[in-house]
């Protein structure tokens, strides 16, 4: 079980990773003022928090990757972070 406000280990984007990326890519465009070719989710490592914190390693096209991260309440509900 992890603890409280650790990260977890580097893992390979999954299904919930991808869902999640795909829930919060407007938001992060519209931070960022650009639109992506592709919006790909790699690499991400997990915090539990109240929820869940996700931060994911994203190819965004040309050769550049961001980092996002985005929160899931333990509801269900998805948000963008940073």
């Amino acid at each position: 079980m992890p603890l409280w406000w650790t990260l977890g280990e580097v893992k390979d984007a999954d299904d919930t990773v991808r869902e999640i990326c795909e829930k919060v890519r407007a938001e992060v465009e519209a931070k960022l003022e650009k639109c992506f070719p592709e919006f790909t989710p790699l690499k991400y490592r997990t915090q539990l928090v109240n929820g869940i914190n996700y931060f994911v390693k994203v190819y965004v096209g040309d050769n550049q990757h961001i980092h996002v991260r985005a929160h899931k309440a333990f509801q269900g509900e998805i948000s963008f972070s940073a």
